[in-house]
């Protein structure tokens, strides 16, 4: 498998990528035309002529060849590999990339899923993007076809309509969906329910060519895993579509009682940029924050704000992180975000400081540590970039990093390895790659690998989240 989670295959001499196969499989491709400058080529599957034993029909009617109309979703790709296949696939891939980078490292402990028995529904924070059907063409113009019929109720026939979903796997074109399996069942109504309401009242989308006239470009619904209280976000390229305002106004006011605080919140994203929130965000009505729980702790997320997708696999890497940091010490946590390990760690009675450089992050964790009493001696937080504060920071027992996908700057690892030398390091990383690379720089400064533990935070996907502990060598536990 390669790091998009495609199987790869020889051609004669040529390595291609293919989606949706397994290792093991013999199957028949369709060679691309022309070879990609740089990188491998990706094939198309034509058909499994000797399929694996792990190989299983997936759920979802829009993943694979066999998707619904032949719109193949880009968001799962490893939904027609059994589940327990899945977990061993993603331990030897971590387990090769840390023995490539540190040779004497342990072997790389079975892979933890927070539902190995239904791996379904875990995606706490919902995610649809909108957009538009082609318009209908004049009379007596050429008709062309169109990827999806124009949907039931829609009020601009003769016109484009909207749809909602997912982009098609290697592109920006949004594919209408019917249903998402790995989102939380709460998440996917709130969604739903806000599509019908725009498509009865002729809400178009945002299109950043101009072709057709529309603001809205997604909606996001975070989902509190504890307590069922939802944070409904709708992205608009900007506010002044009076038919999306009444549309909204008439969805808030139709909505049924529900068990659960339930906020909705408008967010301008103007840009034509790959991020999915812009800059300013407004709230329309219910709570400011949603409430959820993890590891004993409650924390409040404002809607824009980062926290794991997947709250059950966050639990089990917060337990994990609480076993590997010594009773008794000073703990520096980088990368904080909205605290989900400082918060816990001083909880059980840590000194923590937390540097995190996202302020939305800072104060929904400040919040949090109010709400659930914790000193402010206890855990005190700086909000500044981690290569700005490392210099500053003061000795510690133990740090812990949990760093983007790009992984530590080298400055980073330098400032706080060779001159801070904690006792114990914990290392959350999301990119097997980069893990391996920072590693390596760790080693080298004077520390052992104790041990390597992934967990799956996103089930039917090749990504992976792994906990490695390190120590100082001379230091015994």
């Amino acid at each position: 498998m390669d790091g998009n989670g495609d199987g790869v295959a020889v051609v004669g001499r040529l390595q291609v990528a293919v989606p949706f196969t397994i290792p093991g499989e013999r199957v028949r491709v369709r060679l691309p035309s022309r070879a990609p400058v740089n990188g491998t080529p990706r094939a198309t599957l034509v058909e499994v002529v000797e399929p694996s034993p792990h190989r299983v029909k997936p759920p979802c009617p829009h993943f694979g060849p066999e998707a619904t109309d032949g719109e193949v979703c880009g968001g799962c790709s490893w939904q027609h590999i059994a589940y327990p296949e899945q977990l061993r696939l993603k331990t030897a891939v971590v387990d090769r990339l840390v023995r490539d980078a540190i040779p004497d490292a342990p072997a790389t402990r079975p892979m933890i899923s927070a539902t190995p028995n239904h791996p379904w529904g875990f995606r706490h924070k919902v995610h649809f993007a909108f957009g538009n059907t082609a318009p209908a063409p004049r009379s007596g113009a050429k008709r062309h076809c169109t990827s999806e019929a124009e949907p039931a109720g829609s009020s601009v026939r003769g016109g484009a309509s909207l749809v909602m979903g997912h982009l098609a796997r290697g592109s920006r074109r949004v594919i209408s969906v019917t249903a998402c399996p790995v989102h939380a069942e709460a998440g996917n109504a709130e969604a739903f329910a806000l599509r019908d309401a725009y498509r009865r009242r002729g809400v178009r989308a945002w299109d950043p060519g101009g072709r057709v006239s529309g603001a809205l470009r997604s909606v996001a619904v975070r989902v509190g895993h504890a307590t069922g209280e939802t944070a409904t976000t709708l992205v608009v390229a900007h506010d002044r579509d009076r038919t999306l305002r009444d549309a909204t106004r008439r969805a808030v006011e139709r909505r049924p009682d529900a068990a659960g605080a339930r906020g909705l919140h408008l967010n301008l994203h103007p840009r034509d940029d790959g991020f999915i929130f812009g800059p300013d965000t407004r709230r329309l009505s219910g709570p400011e924050r949603v409430r959820d729980e993890v590891a004993g702790v409650s924390f409040l997320l404002s809607p824009t704000a980062f926290f794991q997708t997947n709250v059950a696999a966050a639990e089990v890497l917060v337990r994990l992180v609480l076993d590997a940091v010594p009773d008794g010490a000073d703990v520096l946590d980088l990368y904080a975000g909205a605290g989900l390990f400082a918060l816990p760690l001083a909880r059980r009675g840590h000194a923590v400081t937390a540097v995190e450089e996202n302020p939305e992050a800072v104060q929904d964790g400040q919040a949090s540590q109010r709400l659930n009493r914790i000193a402010p001696e206890r855990c005190r937080w700086v909000t500044r970039a981690v290569e700005d504060a490392a210099p500053r920071l003061r000795p510690t027992g133990a740090v812990v990093l949990d760093p983007p996908r790009e992984g530590c700057a080298a400055g980073v690892l330098n400032t706080i390895f060779q001159d801070r030398t904690p006792s114990t390091a914990v290392y959350v990383s999301c990119n097997p790659d980069t893990l391996g690379r920072d590693l390596r720089a760790i080693v080298a400064h004077g520390y052992r690998v104790d041990s390597v533990q992934p967990v799956d935070m996103f089930p039917h996907t090749p990504h992976i989240e792994t906990l490695v502990v390190l120590s100082r060598l001379g230091i015994e536990h």
